[in-house]
């Protein structure tokens, strides 16, 4: 039987649930049961920051989820992009984070956004499935809710959020040079009417 490459979402409201649904994905790993690559325990902040708690990865075998998909996707979620999306101070419209790329709406990843609402804690896994009633069914024991995405749908709204940045960050730079040219213009407009003053008075 072949294996789904999913992203999942699991929330809990206990810190102490998230971390016990962690070592029941190793132990389904390690039974053969589902294939674990990465995985992250996270808390969402008032602020809307995501903060890893405890992270595995099997695939990079460095024991942190950092340098994988769920690394990225925990950087996406709670940085300036899960600020557009919807989470944290200030956040704005979704609508905002499809710059450059209308074809894809972001809703994946708004969908794992919103299965860790502030002062949540939950758990982010990228695992590979034969079926999903392992996962759903031994998360369901810890009172977990399941949030899944396809690995593919998420990293093409991945791809989507990095362009996103790029451009904000783009324009971003080319206000302030358009800024700062406007207040050295109108600084030498000031310099020359106070020096056209100055010859007049002479």
């Amino acid at each position: 039987m072949s294996k789904k490459d999913n992203v999942v979402v699991v929330g809990f409201a206990e810190t102490s649930k998230a971390y016990e649904a962690l070592s029941v994905l190793k132990q389904c790993d390690e039974d053969g049961r589902v294939e674990l690559r990465s995985a992250a325990v996270v808390e969402r902040k008032p602020d809307g920051e995501l903060s890893v708690l405890e992270s595995a990865d099997n695939f990079a075998l460095l024991g942190t989820a950092s340098g994988s998909m769920i690394g990225m996707l925990i950087g996406v979620l709670g940085g300036p992009v899960g600020v557009l999306l919807g989470w944290g101070a200030g956040a704005l419209t979704g609508e905002l984070y499809d710059v450059g790329r209308s074809e894809v709406s972001a809703e994946a990843l708004v969908e794992l956004g919103r299965a860790i609402p502030i002062g949540s804690t939950a758990l982010i896994a990228n695992v590979k499935e034969p079926t999903i009633e392992v996962v759903d069914d031994e998360m369901s024991k810890l009172g977990g809710e399941v949030t899944r995405r396809s690995v593919s749908e998420v990293m093409a709204e991945l791809e989507a959020a990095e362009d996103a940045a790029e451009a904000a960050a783009s324009e971003a730079r080319r206000v302030v040079r358009e800024q700062k040219k406007a207040e050295l213009n109108a600084d030498l407009d000031a310099r020359v009417s106070k020096l056209k003053q100055k010859l007049h008075a002479a």
